[in-house]
């Protein structure tokens, strides 16, 4: 049976990576926030909205809408979809940031995925991968704030479903930890691509 899958993680983590090898593991589909339409336009975006921090969070929280619909309608239809961030991370930030606003009336006429993995990964490995990227993004330099993470953390270790952490693992290792914490249940089509996966050494 096909599942909507959501990765979610602070930068520097190796979310995308496992997102992609993940994909490939269970032959689905990746998505990703806030969509391939959207990131090329996002920094003129976010000069419109201007510091209204509520505006920047609704904005993303009507994408997390639309790729949400896209990515529960694929699941649906019998794909399994992998989705690199989703509400947990739209909220989290937006709280980080100091937006106090009751997102959660807001949640039960949003697609919800069926499972949310919390990625996480020891810190000073983090930061080590943060510096090696070259110049850092907004989200990046945040993230490195104690507060400002601890916020974050605390909101998406508490709408995720479940915590995996991969420190130690290279990419092979992660894939697996994901796929044995989650107990996805495949379609048979797919098991056997996911379990040679795992198997490999």
């Amino acid at each position: 049976m096909a599942r909507f899958i959501v990765i979610e993680s602070l930068d520097g983590v190796g979310k995308t990576t496992l997102v992609r090898n993940l994909t490939a593991a269970l032959d689905g589909i990746a998505m990703s926030m806030p969509g391939p339409a959207i990131k090329p336009l996002r920094e003129q975006i976010h000069s419109v909205l201007g510091d209204a921090r509520i505006a920047h969070a609704l904005f993303y929280l009507a994408i997390a809408a639309a790729e949400g619909a896209r990515a529960r309608a694929a699941a649906d239809a019998g794909r399994t979809v992998v989705m690199d961030r989703f509400l947990a991370s739209t909220i989290a930030y937006a709280r980080a940031r100091g937006v106090d606003a009751d997102f959660d009336a807001l949640l039960p006429a949003l697609p919800r995925p069926d499972v949310s993995v919390l990625l996480t990964l020891d810190e000073d490995e983090r930061i080590r991968r943060l510096g090696a990227r070259g110049e850092m993004s907004t989200a990046d330099i945040q993230s490195l704030d104690p507060v400002f993470r601890g916020v974050v953390m605390a909101e998406l270790g508490a709408r995720c479903d479940l915590q995996v952490d991969v420190t130690g693992a290279d990419e092979e290792e992660a894939v697996r930890r994901v796929i044995e914490e989650v107990g996805v249940v495949l379609k048979s089509g797919n098991k056997s691509i996911a379990l040679a996966y795992v198997n490999r050494t």
